[in-house]
């Protein structure tokens, strides 16, 4: 990867390492609270290379949470490989959403610093990225209502609705201290799967389309 100024000159060690502890110090200290000389510490790096590996501490910022994102969203789909079906795929990325942030708490605190320092306006870079997966997520589900396991329904609405759904339940489901966060997951998504299938049973034993 090129450096700022255009050469190769980074060395993917010490991003790596600037990364790891802007990822710790941010969740531990916040934004405000954080000075970049602390992560350079932590590191083992001069401040001077943090600032020229990262330009600004916002800067820093943002690429620890858009590092956090797509650790998040290897996770997820490595957990989906050879997982058959839509309901199947979707209810397995649940699972594996919340089970990111619960054994990696500082990841989640780090979204929360980022929704309260910055009020969700972040880089163009973060916003793609939310659409790229937006997207593929989006196919899932279309592919669910093409081999009629899944009703009809707007599949971008559908899966920002089910990505606000996850975020809520990890946050406060972790906040409140509700038990496992994982098993909340599974219980909330079970619930939203079974109103997007293509036959829902009702009690009685009625089905509807």
């Amino acid at each position: 990867m090129a450096g700022r100024n255009g050469t190769s000159s980074e060395d993917p060690g010490k991003r790596h390492a600037i990364l790891e502890q802007a990822i710790r110090t941010f969740a531990e200290l916040g934004f405000r609270g954080t000075d970049v000389q602390v992560i350079a510490d932590r590191a083992g790096v001069g401040k001077g290379t943090v600032y020229r590996y990262f330009g600004s501490k916002e800067d820093l910022f943002w690429a620890t949470t858009f590092e956090v994102m797509l650790r998040l969203d290897r996770h997820v789909f490595a957990a989906m490989e050879g997982v058959d079906g839509a309901c199947a795929k979707l209810r397995t990325a649940a699972i594996a959403y919340a089970g990111f942030f619960e054994a990696t708490p500082e990841y989640l605190e780090v979204f929360i610093q980022e929704r309260a320092e910055f009020r969700g306006v972040g880089p163009q870079s973060h916003r793609d990225h939310h659409d790229s997966m937006i997207e593929k997520m989006g196919r899932i589900l279309q592919h669910g209502i093409e081999t009629g396991e899944l009703r009809p329904v707007d599949t971008r609405q559908t899966t920002i609705a089910m990505g606000c759904l996850l975020y809520g339940t990890t946050v406060l489901g972790s906040h409140i201290q509700l038990g496992a966060v994982p098993q909340l997951a599974e219980y909330a998504i079970d619930l939203f799967l079974r109103s997007l299938l293509a036959q829902t049973p009702y009690a009685d034993g009625r089905e509807t389309t």
